[in-house]
């Protein structure tokens, strides 16, 4: 449908794109009067944040990937008559030398823009898409969104957030660890980091706990296809030892076949896991929401609200 009609008839196509230290991902939505239908989802490991965090710079050969994948991404954007994009990057590119290299790149090879945004720029976005599913009413909330290259933490009471840091833990960060002693010791010391921040705004036990990002979604999938249960959208705290102690098990290769991985994802997997069951232990929550929103999500709604 050309643009002119898409506005004449509300029904305007949009996509938000995400480029995380782990893999860039995107969003297309069309939007229909006040209502959002998602038309498609797309993800492309990257991960830049493996250069990034060893070296300080994006590889030669992860740029021309990264300028690619946009490039793939136009061509779906123009497939499906996209009028608005907006593009975010977060850890990886906010911490790499020449980041501002490939974002011009990009923009003069497919006209896209990408900001560079900050730890409380990205948990605020995230904060919108995850009000759409959770009630907060009267609650206090410990929304955990667990990345490739930064963990952002947001504490929120009856709605209101009352403090947003990011903390440079990220699964990608985690990994290269020689064995699970050096991980676990890493992990522990990243969440006490964590506890510190979240005690001096919520010292008690919070109402809800929230776990956002790609690896937090795929831990609800994995409830489903080893513990057989319905919802992948929560998680109880037994359940996630219970996983912690059967990846741990599990070789590399294991983890691609019998828990339906990618290899991009069978690797970092486990330092997400081991993250939230820490943090869980810590704050005495026995259960953690997984809504299915996470960054694009929140972009794609920080387009449409005026």
């Amino acid at each position: 449908m050309p643009f002119y009609l898409q506005r004449i008839l509300h029904q305007e196509t949009i996509a938000a794109i995400d480029l995380g230290s782990n893999a860039l991902r995107a969003i297309i939505v069309r939007r229909q009067g006040n209502k959002l239908h998602v038309i498609k989802n797309f993800r492309e490991a990257l991960r830049l944040g493996e250069d990034v965090f060893a070296t300080g710079s994006i590889s030669t050969k992860k740029m021309l990937h990264t300028e690619d994948a946009f490039i793939k991404l136009l061509h779906i954007f123009g497939a499906h008559n996209v009028s608005d994009v907006k593009a975010v990057a977060t850890s990886a590119m906010r911490d790499s030398k020449n980041g501002p290299e490939l974002a011009k790149k990009i923009l003069h090879t497919t006209g896209i823009h990408i900001e560079t945004i900050d730890g409380s720029e990205e948990a605020l976005l995230i904060f919108e898409a995850v009000k759409k599913r959770i009630n907060f009413d009267k609650k206090t909330a410990v929304i955990m969104d667990v990345g490739g290259g930064s963990t952002e933490i947001i504490l929120v009471n009856n709605g209101v957030i009352l403090g947003i840091k990011s903390f440079n833990i990220g699964t990608v960060r985690l990994l290269g660890y020689k064995n699970q002693e050096e991980l676990e010791k890493k992990i522990s010391t990243a969440v006490n980091e964590i506890m510190v921040f979240i005690k001096t705004k919520i010292p008690k036990k919070p109402d809800l706990f929230i776990g956002t990002g790609g690896n937090l979604r795929r831990i609800g999938k994995i409830r489903r296809k080893i513990l057989r249960r319905d919802s992948a959208e929560i998680a109880m705290f037994n359940e996630i030892h219970h996983m912690e102690e059967a990846i741990l098990s599990m070789s590399y290769v294991d983890r691609i076949r019998s828990l339906e991985l990618d290899q991009n994802r069978a690797d970092v997997i486990l330092p997400a896991i081991m993250l939230t069951h820490h943090l869980m232990q810590k704050l005495k929550v026995d259960k953690i929401n997984l809504p299915k929103v996470g960054l694009k999500e929140g972009i794609i709604l920080s387009m449409v609200t005026p």
